[in-house]
């Protein structure tokens, strides 16, 4: 959790919504914030290639190399955390168009799928929601995870 928490910090979230829920009879955790969302290709879509092929590789190493200092993470594991908490991965984020997409992980499976997602209205920021939480999640409770 505190993986997806810093990374809607370094995309200046001012607001993080952590939701623990049950919807048709699974288990889920939603991590919603209002920061800048997932960086944009030249077609102003979010770049989920990018940021599904660059797990575990972190610019914050090559700036703490540098000797940038008060940085958190350096591996570039923060969205690939995931599987310590669930089985599917859902990242939502608008384009620059205001369309929202979404990419869909699996633990274990090294593919990803790239889906428009609809929506009514844009909303600014990022959604990361884990269904199939695993048994020992289940039980957290609010003052576990703050």
């Amino acid at each position: 959790m505190a993986e997806l928490v810093e990374n809607s910090i370094h995309a200046r979230a001012k607001t993080i919504v952590i939701t623990r829920g049950k919807d048709k009879g699974q288990h889920y955790l939603r991590v919603k914030d209002d920061g800048e969302g997932v960086r944009r290709n030249a077609d102003g879509e979010p770049d989920f290639h990018y940021v599904a092929t660059h797990v575990c590789d972190s610019i914050k190493r090559r700036l703490k190399t540098q000797g940038t200092q008060g940085l958190q993470g350096e591996f570039g594991i923060g969205l690939l955390s995931f599987w310590t908490l669930g089985e599917d991965l859902l990242l939502t984020s608008a384009g620059d168009d205001g369309r929202a997409w979404q990419m869909h992980l699996r633990k274990g499976d090294p593919s990803y799928r790239i889906t428009l997602r609809p929506a009514l209205f844009p909303e600014p920021g990022t959604e990361v929601l884990i269904r199939g939480i695993l048994p020992g999640i289940k039980n957290f409770s609010g003052e576990k995870i703050q």
